[in-house]
């Protein structure tokens, strides 16, 4: 349960490193890119990660600006992550978090440090559509994936200097991301993985220290 824990924690970067990024003005980077810009900005939010393999596994995540966490699976440990700070929280007993937690929570959400990452990256708009009654645009992007020698914190299903193919649904309306598909292989591997985002500048996101 602990391992599952923290590779939990290991895929956050996921949810913003291999976000949209910048590929040339007035192309459908440009949009993808206004996206994330609107991401960032965001005091709070909710996502849902699915890895669909190569097992299935479900986590829920909560984000509250500019530094706080929570991760929880279900019938499992819940862990805070505040700042540089990590604590997880099994059979009522607080414990400090066995790794690094400043790699989660500052390099991947600064943008110079996206931008470095964006070299080599190829997006394709896949035109209009819908997702759960909202239009949406579609995206399709191949990016490099870090090994973790160039990228702290990179989840190591998602390292190894390999690609990363992610579909993104964004609404046409808010201009936010509303869910990441992603594919990438390690060691040979399929790795596939979905994100769901909700709750966006919810206020009943609260994340606070444990006691």
């Amino acid at each position: 349960m602990l391992r599952r824990l923290l590779v939990s924690l290991a895929l956050l970067p996921l949810l913003l490193a291999l976000a949209p990024a910048v590929a040339r003005a007035d192309d459908a980077g440009d949009e993808l890119f206004k996206a994330w810009q609107a991401f960032l900005a965001l005091k709070s939010f909710r996502a849902e990660i699915t890895v669909l393999e190569p097992g299935r596994s479900v986590t829920q995540l909560e984000f509250q600006a500019p530094d706080r966490y929570r991760v929880s699976i279900p019938n499992g440990p819940t862990s805070v992550v505040i700042g540089d700070s990590g604590y997880m929280e099994i059979g009522g007993r607080i414990m400090k978090l066995p790794i690094a937690t400043e790699s989660l929570t500052s390099s991947y959400r600064d943008e110079a440090f996206l931008r470095r990452l964006q070299e080599g990256m190829a997006v394709e708009d896949l035109g209009e559509d819908s997702l759960d009654g909202e239009p949406v645009r579609k995206f399709r992007y191949v990016q490099a994936v870090a090994p973790p020698s160039a990228m702290s914190g990179a989840p190591a299903a998602a390292s190894g200097g390999s690609e990363a193919t992610t579909v993104a649904w964004v609404s046409t309306k808010s201009r936010l991301i509303l869910r990441l598909d992603v594919t990438s292989q390690h060691g040979g591997q399929p790795i596939h993985s979905e994100i769901r985002y909700s709750d966006f500048n919810s206020s009943a996101i609260r994340i606070l220290p444990p006691e």
